[in-house]
């Protein structure tokens, strides 16, 4: 107790107070502990909505090659056999004649043919610039996918923290109801004060177990969100840590610099202008003709058992050059090329408004942490306060100098200052997390 406080006799000293209200963490002791990092890297395992942006950004690399951008030749194997068996009748113009019946023929064929695009207006390499945006766009929406779970995690997580520090609250209280009922029960037994004490004693006291079994069912509800989360099973049982730690070292204009330099969302945009701008080069390259190199590699046989020609077979190479120009297309490329213009000031409209709008969130969440921040430690301040006035309230209603509202307001106050303080610290975790998500930072 503070300096000021009443002196506690010795018969009352085996009351204690202390020992009597501040022991009951040992309640959550039995369920295994999950700890954040813990929840994170179950997420991180187990979320399907992170498993599938990850495999949509392995898509996205997969694409990222020469071959896919039009760089490498083609090159395809051919072969064909055929056979036919048909009645055969042929005269000549020297007075010969053939007359056979099921005369058997044969072909058969195979060549590799290869087909190179060397030239068509820069495009492969526009397109090759392209799947590496794509890519990066890619990686980008992963990491934001994974970031808005991991701020579901860690806000359902700290979350479930104040409720069990909310009702870890509440059995400090209710130690105190407790205690109260048994001064007004043994007054009113002696006669020192009339039995409404005692029944509104014990009227505050079912109160507050009201109030607990409520914060019992809401840390359950929000258990099976956590559970839900991590895909675990929505009965699996844990404790959490006992409190909620918070990074009081975040400055304002670091904030600013990094969420406009590392915030994973004007990543994205910014590659959507990047990928765009190679898309208008696509388009671009349509105004200029195509040149591309052909080689043939052909084995051909022939056998007839009626005819003039009854084996053939060539086997040889050819190879050459093609050339194509486009020059009228309905106005197809011009078209084309106007709504890549489009697309392009359109995406850095959307970067300028995502950016804005980053900024502004800087600056709200930044308020908000350092509101609760403040907040933090005036609610600290009072809860002390407030526990020594009730300690005392408690100490002078048992010597009967207080009277059942003074013991009452005390309680109240004591009640209402913990549930500030607890989400003082849940208020000031959100925005912290949602700063580290801003600046880009939340998940490495």
């Amino acid at each position: 107790m503070g300096k000021n406080s009443l002196k506690i006799t010795s018969q009352m000293k085996k009351f204690s107070f202390i020992k009597l209200i501040f022991l009951f963490p040992l309640l959550f002791a039995a369920q295994d502990k999950l700890t954040l990092e813990k929840a994170i890297e179950i997420a991180l395992k187990n979320n399907y909505s992170i498993t599938i942006a990850k495999n949509e950004s392995a898509i996205a690399k997969n694409n990222v090659t020469r071959g896919n951008a039009g760089f490498l030749p083609d090159v395809t194997i051919n072969s064909a056999m055929s056979f036919s068996s048909n009645d055969t009748k042929q005269e000549f113009n020297n007075g010969g004649s053939v007359n056979k019946k099921g005369a058997q023929s044969q072909s058969t064929s195979t060549g590799v043919a290869l087909n190179w695009i060397l030239f068509d207006g820069m495009k492969m390499f526009a397109t090759y610039n392209k799947l590496k945006d794509l890519n990066g766009m890619g990686e980008a929406n992963a990491k934001m996918q994974i970031e808005n779970t991991l701020v579901q995690v860690i806000e359902i997580y700290y979350d479930v923290v104040r409720q069990k520090q909310l009702i870890l609250a509440a059995d400090s209280t209710l130690a105190i109801y407790n205690e109260r009922v048994k001064i007004s029960e043994t007054k009113w037994k002696i006669g020192k004060s009339a039995k409404t004490d005692l029944l509104q004693a014990q009227v505050d006291r079912n109160a507050q177990r009201s109030v607990k079994l409520k914060l019992n069912a809401n840390l359950s509800v929000l258990k099976i969100k956590l559970n839900q989360l991590l895909i675990q099973k929505s009965e699996t049982e844990f404790d959490v840590e006992d409190e909620i730690k918070i990074n009081e070292t975040l400055a304002l204009d670091e904030m600013k610099n990094k969420a406009v330099s590392q915030n994973t969302s004007l990543l994205y945009y910014k590659k959507n202008i990047s990928m765009n701008e190679f898309t208008l080069k696509e388009t671009r390259s349509f105004y200029y003709p195509k040149i591309g190199f052909v080689a043939n590699y052909n084995f051909a046989k022939t056998t007839n058992q009626a005819g003039l020609l009854l084996f053939s077979r060539n086997l040889g190479w050819n190879t050459g050059i093609t050339a194509s120009w486009n020059i009228f297309s309905g106005f197809n490329h011009n078209r084309n090329t106007s709504n890549a213009k489009i697309s392009v000031l359109d995406s850095k409209l959307m970067f300028d408004d995502k950016k804005t709008e980053i900024e502004s969130s800087v600056q709200l969440y930044y308020k908000n942490y350092s509101a609760a921040l403040e907040l933090l430690k005036l609610e600290e301040e009072t809860t002390q306060l407030a526990k020594e006035n009730a300690q005392v309230s408690l100490e002078r209603f048992r010597l009967g100098e207080a009277t059942t509202l003074e013991i009452k307001e005390a309680q109240k106050s004591y009640e209402d200052a913990m549930a500030r303080l607890v989400q003082a610290r849940y208020d000031a975790k959100v925005a912290e997390t949602e700063l580290m998500k801003l600046k880009g930072e939340l998940v490495k």
